[in-house]
């Protein structure tokens, strides 16, 4: 049984057809001179996955008419679309992209051209830039007591302020000083 064709849709917005399709996957490696007068790498960083694709929408969507409503609501479909497109860009939105081999999650719109010309009429052709934002997320962990101790002794490692200070134009770092003995001496 052969799988339905489904149209290229970027952020629930679907599009007539990909014209075409190219995906980046780079690495950056970072090399370090060593004295034996070579370069030597020990790591290997990667970046974020990188999406050109032009698409192809039309106010006679002759593949996905259905889809769309039927010839009398077709047409403004492209000022439609390409109004959600600017407002999309606007929004700064992550986006899912969904092709036919393909489903990308968590895009986010770096170029869109969006041109006029006698051979496509009223359609649009438009070429667009998508790169993967990889989010992180924070975890807080309890720091059991014993790591708070220093040394062989285990006494107290003394606290730092994490309020910020600022030092004087005048050349007075006598209150900077005062900071730094505290710290020493274990905030006394």
């Amino acid at each position: 049984m052969s799988k339905k064709i489904q149209p290229v849709s970027i952020d629930g917005i679907e599009f007539d057809a990909l014209i075409t399709s190219s995906e980046s996957l780079a690495a950056d490696i970072p090399q370090y001179p060593v004295e034996d007068g070579y370069e030597v790498s020990d790591t290997m960083i990667l970046k974020p996955l990188s999406l050109e694709i032009t698409v192809f929408v039309s106010n006679t969507p002759l593949t996905h008419l259905e889809r769309f409503g039927g010839a009398e609501k077709c047409r403004t479909r492209v000022d439609d679309v390409v109004a959600q497109l600017k407002k999309m860009r606007a929004g700064r939105k992550l986006v899912t992209i969904t092709t036919n081999d393909a489903t990308y999650r968590n895009m986010g719109l770096e170029s869109m051209s969006i041109a006029k010309s006698l051979e496509t009429g009223y359609a649009r052709q438009i070429p667009m830039t998508f790169k993967e934002v990889i989010i992180t997320s924070t975890q807080t962990v309890a720091v059991p007591a014993s790591y708070g101790k220093s040394g062989a002794t285990g006494a107290s490692g003394g606290s730092a302020s994490t309020s910020s200070s600022s030092s004087s134009s005048s050349g007075d770092s006598g209150s900077n000083s005062t900071i730094l003995h505290s710290m020493l001496n274990g905030g006394k």
